[in-house]
């Protein structure tokens, strides 16, 4: 394997200098990663020098860490997925969603708990998304609809916003650091946040906010939203996180340093938004999404 790469070192080298091939590599590694799962696709002459390059690129994303065993002899060990590369998997998926039509006359469903210090009643609330009205069922009492609730964060105000974000990464980036209103679900570090990281702390935040209702997302702006999280700094990716709820996931999360860190719990096999936590002096705190999605009644779930 050694040999092998260092062939196709020596024959990069005959080739003149090609382009950044980060983003490639990143993609090439989701391609691998998903490889069993894909449809094979006819196979398309590459021109020389961009074969090259191409070996050099699933070299590098196929490559593992050597480390010596007790015998003295090599054994590879897998190296951790970096925040970017779980993210732009997630990114992918979002983009491969089916898209949904959802009319003003229909609800957003959503069945939360909430572990905030004391836990309290798991719920389940109904937002009509033309903002006229809401409903609430607390876990083992009745249903009770009325008025809708006013304000900025109703789910017809979230869809506006939603509709208006960039589709782009860097420009989502820029809007949610920029001059405008911070949606967060849970705060990493409040008026207190150092200001070296507050608009990284707001940013991320803000993007959180708006992967709670997913389900109300176009797929064109929720690839943006991993990709813009990928960008921050302070934010990495832990394995095996759990929510609120002890269900395990992937954690994508914000070090805010002596402040904590926050996170998002993703599910593992299709990255949808479970949950939200901090994490302070060993003390955790947050709320778990058990349940949302677009029905055609209050009452109804998907």
């Amino acid at each position: 394997m050694v040999n092998e790469i260092e062939m196709l070192r020596q024959m990069r080298d005959e080739v003149p200098e090609q382009p950044d091939v980060s983003e490639v590599r990143l993609r090439m590694t989701v391609y691998l990663e998903q490889a069993p799962a894909r449809r094979p696709r006819p196979a398309y002459r590459l021109r020389f020098g961009l074969a090259l390059a191409t070996a050099g690129v699933l070299a590098a994303a196929t490559a593992a860490v050597l480390v010596p065993d007790r015998g003295g002899e090599p054994e590879t060990r897998p190296t951790s997925p970096s925040a970017a590369t779980v993210l732009e998997r997630a990114a992918l998926m979002a983009t491969r969603s089916t898209p949904v039509e959802i009319r003003p006359d229909q609800w957003f469903y959503l069945k939360e708990s909430q572990h905030m210090g004391a836990d309290l009643p798991t719920f389940e609330s109904w937002d009509r998304m033309d903002g006229t009205r809401s409903a609430l069922r607390p876990e083992g009492r009745e249903l009770k609809v009325g008025p809708a609730e006013k304000g900025p964060t109703t789910v017809r105000r979230t869809q506006q916003e939603v509709a208006a974000l960039p589709t782009d990464p860097d420009a989502l980036l820029r809007y949610v650091r920029g001059d405008v209103p911070e949606r967060a679900p849970l705060s990493i570090c409040g008026p207190s946040c150092p200001p070296e990281i507050a608009q990284d702390a707001k940013a991320f935040g803000t993007i959180g906010w708006y992967l709670k209702f997913g389900p109300v997302i176009p797929q064109d702006t929720a690839a943006a939203m991993f990709r813009a999280l990928a960008k921050i700094p302070h934010v990495s990716v832990e394995e095996n996180a759990t929510d609120m709820d002890g269900r395990l996931g992937v954690g994508v999360v914000f070090d805010a340093g002596e402040s904590g860190k926050l996170y998002y719990v993703l599910n593992p096999g299709d990255y949808r938004y479970m949950g939200v936590k901090t994490v302070r002096d060993g003390q955790s705190m947050g709320m778990s999404v058990l349940g949302s999605g677009v029905v055609d009644r209050a009452g109804d779930t998907p």
